[in-house]
């Protein structure tokens, strides 16, 4: 039995390990076996386990995998540089998307509401389309016309900065108005040379997101130009990274010292007023603290001047404003009429007309159409260094908005832009008769002949005034106080109006008659009231 039992069972044992087998390929057991009945409910339990557990492994496997390819990893700091290679920036992460890559605008958005705009302009149309804001007053101003509402905005930030011909200019407003586009704004311009060539960035933040805003803030600031050398030099090595706030502040404070060294103190005080409200500063540029604000209409004590900011005492303490903001007293708004209010206006209109010069580098002849004095600067309180008889010529090396600068011997004077033309004035022609008679009572006989040019056949210059009937980019129509008409060339004119030449507005027009014709009228000056 027992040899019988132990054959039995190595061969119950193959058996089992055949349906083992067999059951792991999905093959039935013979219902006249019946031998393997527990081995086939090991295979049984073998074929239910094994190959379910198996399925739902690859079934979690490719679950998980599918979860990682919908919700693609977090990369932060992506550099993106332009298509034509021509800038680069570092976008905060890689949710954000580029929309628009052509030269004249880049656009970059994400999601929360968020957005960049890279605008480049290379000509001095499109800079100025483009409102870049030199100093915080200027923004300030810009906003109120968008949202003249009190408490509608905050300046939060403004910072410029100078590196050798570019200018750059950084502010933040938050938006506290209910009719707001957004919640933020970050603008970044970089201006080169004289309206030549620049660079706007606009971010803004759709809500009111500190960190967005910090990251919109930091990508902006990241923005790089790569294929100009001086924008290149400003803004890898200026502007961007740890150095851009240390190197704005040197750039700011040096801004206000070099205005420090063109500072003119008067010696005594005169009064000026403001014309708006408006900060007064420690020292000459945007970049200062601010020593106190003035409201409008303001009597301020001036005792000096730089080339932009006067400089005021205010309650003891020297501060700064700049000029745009100070006016004369006119009416009851101020009275002083000490010598030291004129001395303050004059050298302040000498200094305001000095800063519009432009040297021509190099000479032109023009000729006085009568006489004229030569002035040490410009303006008619300044002293005369020499003078011109009419037909004299002059040597012009340049000019201000309304003074052209002469050549005289070596030295360099002014002369008004109203008596220098273009040409000699003609002839004046000569005089013959006889006379006879005695003391007052006599008669006089003779003839007098002679030629000239202008409308009146005269040279030398003259003076109309009128209302304008017309206005083009040129030439005016005036209806004329004597009931004349007359058609008035004035391109070449200086002008003197504070709301523009249109109809309706009354002129006084100093006219060349040297250059003048029957049928149009050459104008040097034109005074609007």
């Amino acid at each position: 039995m027992r040899k019988r039992l132990k054959g039995f069972i190595p061969a119950l044992l193959a058996a089992a390990a055949m349906a083992v087998l067999l059951g792991g390929c999905g093959q039935k057991a013979s219902k006249e076996d019946p031998g393997p009945a527990v081995p086939a409910t090991e295979a049984q339990t073998q074929k239910q386990t094994e190959p379910v557990t198996e399925t739902q492994r690859a079934t979690e496997t490719e679950t998980e995998t599918e979860t990682e390819t919908e919700t693609p990893q977090l990369i932060q700091s992506v550099d993106y540089t332009s298509k034509d290679g021509s800038i680069k920036i570092t976008l905060p992460d890689n949710t954000w998307k580029v929309t628009q890559d052509v030269d004249e605008m880049r656009v970059f958005k994400s999601d929360p509401d968020a957005t960049i705009n890279i605008v480049h302009a290379d000509n001095e149309t499109t800079i100025k389309n483009q409102n870049i804001c030199a100093t915080k007053e200027d923004l300030d101003e810009w906003l109120t016309e968008q949202y003249p509402d009190e408490n509608a905005y905050d300046i939060e930030e403004f910072v410029n900065g100078t590196f050798e011909d570019v200018q750059t200019y950084e502010y933040v407003v938050k938006y506290n108005t209910q009719a707001r586009m957004w919640a933020y704004m970050v603008t970044y311009a970089i201006l080169q040379g004289d309206n030549e060539n620049a660079y706007v960035l606009t971010g803004t933040v759709g809500e009111e997101n500190k960190n967005l805003l910090d990251e919109v803030k930091k990508s902006v600031e990241s923005f790089r130009v790569l294929n100009d050398e001086t924008l290149k030099t400003v803004t890898s090595e200026v502007i961007t990274g740890k150095t851009q706030k240390t190197t704005e502040t040197v750039a700011t404070n040096t801004v206000s010292s070099q205005e420090l060294t063109s500072l003119n103190s008067y010696g005594t005080n005169a009064t000026l007023v403001t014309n708006d409200a408006v900060n007064v500063r420690l020292s000459p540029g945007t970049d200062a603290d601010i020593l106190t604000s003035l409201d409008k209409s303001t009597n301020v004590t001036v005792t000096g001047e730089t080339s932009n900011w006067f400089q005021v005492s205010i309650q003891g303490n020297t501060g700064y404003i700049r000029k745009d903001f100070l006016i004369y007293p006119t009416g009851n708004t101020a009275t002083n009429s000490t010598n030291a209010q004129t001395e303050a206006q004059t050298s302040a209109a000498t200094s305001s007309e000095l800063s519009t010069a432009t040297n021509y580098g190099s000479t032109a002849t023009l000729y006085a159409s009568s006489d004229v004095n030569i002035r040490s600067a410009p303006g008619t309180d300044n002293a005369v260094i020499g003078s011109l008889g009419t037909g004299n010529s002059v040597t012009v090396v340049g000019e201000t908005d309304n003074w052209f600068i002469v050549s005289v011997g070596g030295s360099t004077g002014y002369v008004s832009k109203s008596y220098l033309v273009n040409s000699a004035p003609a002839s004046t022609g000569t005089s013959t008769g006889t006379s006879t008679g005695t003391g007052e009572t006599g008669t006089s006989t003779g003839t007098s002949t002679g030629t000239g040019t202008g409308n009146s056949g005269s040279t030398g210059s003259s003076r109309i005034g009128g209302t304008i009937v017309s206005a083009s980019a040129d030439t005016l129509t005036i209806a004329g106080d004597d009931g004349n008409t007359y058609n008035v060339y004035y391109g070449g004119a200086s002008q003197d109006t504070q709301d523009g030449l249109y109809d309706g507005v009354y002129v006084e027009v100093d006219v060349d008659n040297s250059q003048s014709s029957s049928d149009s009228l050459y104008a040097t000056n034109v005074k609007g009231y």
